[in-house]
């Protein structure tokens, strides 16, 4: 039986991810999924991109800024974030990524059926699975605005990614969804980086999170970004992890 690593929205930071791997090889882990977003916001795509695919993950998803990345489009991201994801996009994510890495983030699946805690049909997506890559499930929506998120999907549970939330929840009587949180861009009010180990044989999520060097994060942001908005808004997601 196994010990998931489950790690999603990673956002080009390097120093946060090194951080998540080196608590989750401490605790042991056997298998890695991710649900999206290695890239655009931090200062180090090229490096996550080549440390998630070191990992082998039994499963990884597209984000909607893998996206954004892979095929030349929009991100489709809140309006507090857009421009600041449309500047590190052009001015970090294509300048830094091979064309081998952008192919290969065009090629990632939007959604995965695995078997996790034991359950068979366990599916991964980043965002819903009404909407792979846009919609959001935040733990305090109503059964209504969950059960049009999830649309005609009848697995047992699901793994998403995208709101940068860490939490874990079971929704109209049956349904577990659990969301790892954010490695490299919290925005739940706790800027250290989330994760989740997914044990099979005791069937338990554990959540984690982590501290690392926002402050090494923040100096190479400091080298890269040159519009002044865009890097206080980014400094400060890192060091409160929150919008509000």
């Amino acid at each position: 039986m196994a010990r998931i690593l489950l790690i999603s929205d990673v956002h080009g930071n390097y120093e946060a991810l090194k951080a998540v791997l080196n608590d989750a090889y401490s605790l042991r882990f056997d298998e890695v999924v991710v649900l999206g977003d290695l890239v655009d916001y931090g200062p180090d795509p090229d490096l996550v991109v080549d440390e998630v695919r070191s990992l082998k993950p039994k499963a990884i998803v597209r984000g909607n800024h893998d996206h954004a990345v892979g095929y030349g489009v929009d991100c489709g991201c809140g309006p507090a974030t857009h421009a600041v994801s449309v500047y590190t996009r052009e001015e970090i994510s294509l300048k830094k990524l091979s064309s081998n890495d952008v192919k290969w983030l065009a090629s990632l699946p939007i959604r995965a059926t695995l078997k996790a805690l034991g359950l068979e049909g366990v599916l991964a997506v980043h965002a819903t699975p009404a909407e792979e890559l846009h919609d959001y499930l935040y733990p305090w929506f109503s059964d209504d605005r969950v059960a049009a998120s999830l649309k005609d999907f009848e697995g047992p549970a699901l793994l998403v990614g995208h709101t940068h939330y860490q939490f874990t929840v079971r929704r109209l009587g049956k349904y577990l969804i659990v969301n790892p949180g954010s490695v490299g861009q919290p925005r739940d009010g706790d800027p250290r980086a989330a994760y989740a180990i997914v044990d099979d044989e005791a069937t338990t999520i554990t959540l984690r999170r982590v501290k690392y060097d926002i402050n090494a994060t923040a100096r190479r942001l400091e080298d890269l970004i040159k519009v002044r908005e865009h890097l206080e808004l980014l400094e400060k997601l890192l060091r409160t992890g929150t919008l509000r």
